[in-house]
C-alpha cells in the first residue's frame, strides 16, 4: 500500500495546469528521507527540488526537512541551482560527527524562456519524454552527493524544454524498488509512456502507481512530474564550442530534447 501521497497542484495557467508531487515513506512511517517540492518564485518561474537522505524513519526525516528547507531558501533567494546545492552541502556536512550522505536535484523552471535549469548532486537523472523519444537528462554527468566533503561544487545544466515534453524527477525508491535499477528504469520509461498525452489528474501519482503496482519495496520513494511549456527561444541548435550566453549543447541519448551545460 502506498502511504502519504502528497499531490501539489500549482495554478492552472502554468505548465498546462500540472506540476504534481508524490511521496511515500517506507513502512508506513509519518515521514522519511525522501522529499520533493515545487514553489512559485514569481509569475514566470517555479523552483523545484527532489532528494534522498540515506536511511529511513524519523532521523532521516529530520535531516530531510533541513535539506529541503536549505535548498528551497537558496532557490527562492534566486541562487543558481548549483549554489543552492553547495549551501545544502554545508548543512549536510555539519550534521553529526561524520555528516550525512544526501543526493539531490535543485531546479528552476523559466516559463518565459522555456528552460529548465538544474544541478544534480549524485541523484538519479530526470527523464524527459516527448512524442518522438525519451532520454535521461545528463545521465553521465551528475556530480557527487552532498555531505561527502566539506565543499561541494557542481554544474548547472539548462534544458531547452520541448513543446510536448513530460519531465519526471524521482528518487531511487522508484527505480530500485526491487533492487534491479535497469529493470526499474525500464518500468519508469513504460510508466511515463503509458500516461504521456493522457489527461490523468495527478501525473506523479500515476507514475508511482504504475511502477510500484507489483512490488512496493522497502525504501522511501518520491516523484515530481510536470508537463512542458512552449519554448519559442530555443528552436534551433547553436554551433561551435559555446552558444549564446555561454552554453553548449549536449544531446541526451534517445531523446530529441536539447540539453545545454554551462561552459566553464
Amino acid at each position: 500500500m502506498l502511504h502519504n501521497e502528497r499531490p501539489l497542484c500549482v495554478p492552472k495557467y502554468a505548465l498546462d495546469g500540472t506540476v504534481h508531487r508524490w511521496s511515500s515513506p517506507a513502512d508506513g512511517a509519518s515521514r522519511g528521507g525522501d522529499w520533493c517540492e515545487a514553489v512559485w518564485l514569481n509569475s514566470d518561474a517555479i523552483v523545484m527540488t527532489i532528494g534522498d537522505v540515506a536511511g529511513h524513519g524519523e532521523p532521516a526525516g529530520e535531516t530531510m526537512e533541513a535539506m529541503r528547507v536549505s535548498i528551497l531558501q537558496a532557490l527562492l533567494a534566486k541562487a543558481a541551482p548549483s549554489d543552492a546545492l553547495s549551501a545544502a552541502n554545508d548543512t549536510a556536512f555539519a550534521l553529526g560527527d561524520d555528516g550525512v550522505i544526501v543526493t539531490a536535484i535543485a531546479a528552476t523552471l523559466d516559463r518565459r524562456q522555456g528552460t529548465l535549469t538544474f544541478a544534480n548532486a549524485g541523484h538519479p537523472p530526470p527523464i524527459v519524454m516527448t512524442a518522438g523519444g525519451h532520454g535521461f537528462a545528463a545521465k553521465p554527468l551528475g556530480d557527487l552527493p552532498l555531505g561527502a566533503f566539506a565543499k561541494h561544487h557542481c554544474s548547472d545544466f539548462v534544458l531547452a524544454v520541448p513543446d510536448d515534453a513530460l519531465i519526471v524527477f524521482y528518487t531511487d525508491g522508484i527505480t530500485e524498488h526491487d533492487r534491479d535499477v535497469f529493470r526499474g528504469e525500464e518500468e519508469l520509461i513504460a510508466a511515463c509512456r503509458s500516461i504521456y498525452g493522457v489527461p490523468v489528474p495527478d501525473v506523479a501519482r500515476a507514475v508511482a502507481n504504475h511502477v510500484l503496482r507489483n512490488v512496493r519495496g522497502d525504501d522511501d520513494a518520491a516523484v515530481l512530474a510536470l508537463r512542458s511549456i512552449t519554448s519559442p527561444y530555443f528552436k534551433g541548435l547553436w554551433t561551435g564550442a559555446c552558444g549564446p550566453g555561454g552554453y553548449r549543447f549536449v544531446l541526451p541519448e534517445s531523446s530529441d530534447a536539447a540539453l545545454v551545460t554551462r561552459c566553464r
